[in-house]
């Protein structure tokens, strides 16, 4: 088959869009539909059809009473809530968290936790801590003078974490009958399977459970559950039905087992490699015995899926919560019980097989569309709203009542009652699950929260008493897994800045975008791959909403480089730009001198500075110059007018101007002088 039919057929799967390539013969057994096909969706199969392009709507809508988009947006303060779980787990008082009313509440006693939570208010809107209730203060310390009581009042403890309150619970009540130890609408519950009685005598010869209260109960030297909550102000007490791994229901999509089980697939991911991969239930792997995996599509088997790699179902080595050689054993008189996770890995895919980093919600056959993209993991919170996907219940969405640890039957239950696995997780009673959905993914939004891993066990009659769906945290299930990442769904990047067809200059920032739809966000600390061929390839980082950019390097060639966004190993599409260097401008045309003033002449008063830079001067008025009187050696009084300064005037009649200038003594003949007088004229 071509790998665009595989494409299609992985984005169509259970989870993470892990299908198949070509259809066979189907095999000889049939699914029973679970329920009366009140859940999630049709149930696949031969007369039926698979959910429409609405399916997404209608499931939110149907069990959430949500959009699409609000949905999204639930799954935002959820990741914020889990970032708040995962600072306060180790402040001292902290018992849990949950979302109310849009608020992220919290809750615990003592005196550093407030503190805390005021700390971290400051960068996480709508969180708050939770006003302690009356009967929930701290009991005073005892009195050292003051003996101790042989048991504790009733009522006079606090639980403070379901990890203490579970060690506490197997160390002095027993495993069996266990069901979960979880925290819910800010209280701690302990579930214990419709069996409320103490455990058999610690002889491990298994005898026959007394009833709560009875004589034979007193002598065990246990206490029964519900002498156990009574010490606890903070604990509830509730009875349900037991939980079974839901992996034993075959046919429909999913894979099997080479052990025969059946089973959905996970979130695709890396190794440390970076080779691809697929995470499902641990349980699935049967305790390391399945050893390979075959896809199948609507009752067909479609060729293999890979090989099973590490698995871990309950503790470290698949081992129970009661550790060999811890029963009965004098060194170990208080167990405090083995929580681990519930996570396997299927490795050496086909090359033809493209795991998607998406979980299908069960669209049309011929579309692969809508699936929920996954951009990042998150914790699961009391509120949070989440959606699962399955082969079996198609795809249905709930609220998450509870968090915990919980417990679950081992493969050799049956011969062994103390196989008994217990694994971190958390518990909806809206989400529908049936067998064969196991390992199928829980989301919120676009955030991985866990693995699906257990469901409520129909009574005598296969009617369900209460419906509830559990998952293995995710979180703590990469915690066991060194080295692998979760794939996450990227955009390829577009350049915004030079505009296409457009030109650059050496040195410009080319700025650029990546696309978020149709996730809400793109996936934290991802980076844009430049690739200029001749030079080293770098990275640049993507902000918050989206935008990268850098500098164009120095040249004048045509720029031409690759953008691809990635994150740890996972990579979008690769996209190829080109962008010509703008052309050199031309010569600047030259420009005139300025006029040059020519030469002052002699003749040519200087011009005088601007009258704003020299101080201005008063002049006196110019008298008005008037006839002298001069006396001649004649003694006789003439008028004689002043010479003008640098010029000489010639008086009329007069010959020259020295004639005119020579002064004649008195008596000599001389002709008139210049006032029209004769020099022998008397004065």
């Amino acid at each position: 088959m071509s790998g665009r039919s595989v494409r299609r057929f992985l984005s169509l799967g259970a989870a993470a869009g892990i299908l198949a390539s070509s259809a066979v013969a189907a095999p000889g057994w049939a699914v029973v539909p679970p329920g009366d096909g009140a859940d999630a969706g049709a149930v696949p199969g031969s007369d039926s059809s698979f959910l429409s392009d609405a399916a997404l709507v209608e499931a939110v809508q149907r069990d959430l009473g949500l959009t699409p988009e609000q949905f999204a947006a639930a799954g935002e303060i959820g990741a914020r809530a889990a970032a708040a779980a995962g600072q306060l787990r180790a402040v001292p008082g902290y018992a849990g968290t949950r979302l109310q009313d849009g608020q992220i509440v919290v809750t615990g006693t003592g005196g550093e936790l407030p503190d805390a939570v005021a700390a971290l208010a400051a960068g996480i809107p709508g969180l708050v801590m939770e006003a302690a209730s009356a009967g929930a203060a701290m009991p005073a310390s005892p009195d050292p003078a003051t003996p101790s009581p042989a048991a504790p009042n009733p009522g006079s403890e606090l639980a403070l974490s379901t990890e203490q309150l579970f060690q506490a619970y197997v160390a002095e009540v027993g495993i069996h009958g266990l069901q979960a130890v979880v925290t819910s609408g800010g209280k701690f519950v302990i579930r214990t399977g419709g069996v409320n009685a103490p455990e058999a005598a610690p002889d491990g010869t298994g005898a026959a459970a007394a009833e709560a209260g009875s004589s034979e109960a007193a002598g065990t030297g246990r206490k029964s559950p519900a002498e156990f909550v009574a010490r606890f102000a903070n604990v509830e007490l509730d009875d349900g039905t037991p939980l079974a791994p839901e992996a034993d229901v075959p046919g429909g999509v999913g894979y099997i087992a080479d052990t025969g089980w059946i089973c959905s697939a996970g979130f695709s991911a890396f190794d440390p490699a970076g080779l691809p991969a697929v995470l499902t239930a641990g349980h699935c792997a049967s305790d390391g015995a399945a050893e390979t995996a075959e896809l199948e599509f609507q009752f067909n088997r479609t060729g293999p899926l890979g090989k099973f790699g590490f698995s871990q179902f309950g503790g470290p080595g698949n081992s129970p919560v009661l550790r060999p050689g811890s029963v009965n054993d004098p060194l170990q008189p208080d167990d405090p019980g083995n929580v681990g996770t519930d996570i396997a890995v299927v490795e050496s895919l086909p090359a033809d097989l493209d795991p998607l980093p998406a979980a299908s919600t069960w669209g049309d056959v011929s579309q692969p569309e809508p699936d929920v993209k996954i951009i990042g993991t998150a914790e699961p919170v009391a509120g949070t709203r989440v959606c699962r996907s399955g082969r079996t219940s198609a795809w249905s969405c709930g609220t998450v009542d509870a968090v915990g640890i919980f417990v679950v039957p081992g493969p050799g239950y049956a011969a062994d009652p103390n196989d008994l696995r217990a694994f971190n997780g958390f518990l909806s009673y809206g989400v529908q699950s049936s067998g064969g959905d196991s390992g199928g993914p829980y989301v919120s939004g676009n955030y991985a929260v866990g693995t699906h891993a257990a469901g409520d066990t129909p009574d005598e009659q296969g009617n369900v008493v209460e419906n509830f769906a559990v998952g293995a945290t995710l979180a703590d299930s990469l915690a066991v897994l060194p080295g692998y990442q979760l794939e996450l769904f990227l955009n390829t990047p577009a350049v915004s800045s030079p505009a296409p067809g457009t030109t650059y200059e050496p040195g410009q920032v080319i700025s650029g975008t990546v696309p978020a739809a149709p996730a809400t966000a793109v996936a934290a600390d991802s980076n844009v791959r430049i690739t200029i061929p001749g030079q080293d390839t770098f990275e640049v980082p993507v902000n918050a909403d989206g935008t990268w950019s850098f500098p164009a390097p120095q040249g004048k060639e045509t720029l031409r480089f690759t953008a691809q966004t990635v994150n740890g190993f996972s990579a979008s599409g690769a996209a190829d730009f080109e962008f010509a260097a703008a052309a050199p401008e031309g010569p600047a045309p030259p420009v005139p001198p300025e006029p040059e003033e020519p030469p002052a002449s002699p003749l040519t008063r200087p011009r005088r500075p601007c009258r704003q830079t020299r101080p201005r001067l008063t002049r006196p008025r110019p008298r008005r110059i008037l006839p002298r009187l001069t006396r001649t050696p004649s003694s006789c009084l003439r008028l004689r007018a002043p010479l003008p300064r640098n010029r000489q005037t010639r008086p009329p009649g007069t010959a020259t101007t020295a004639a005119w200038r020579t002064r004649v003594p008195a008596g000599s003949p001389q002709r008139a002088g210049p006032l029209g007088r004769s020099p022998s004229e008397p004065c």
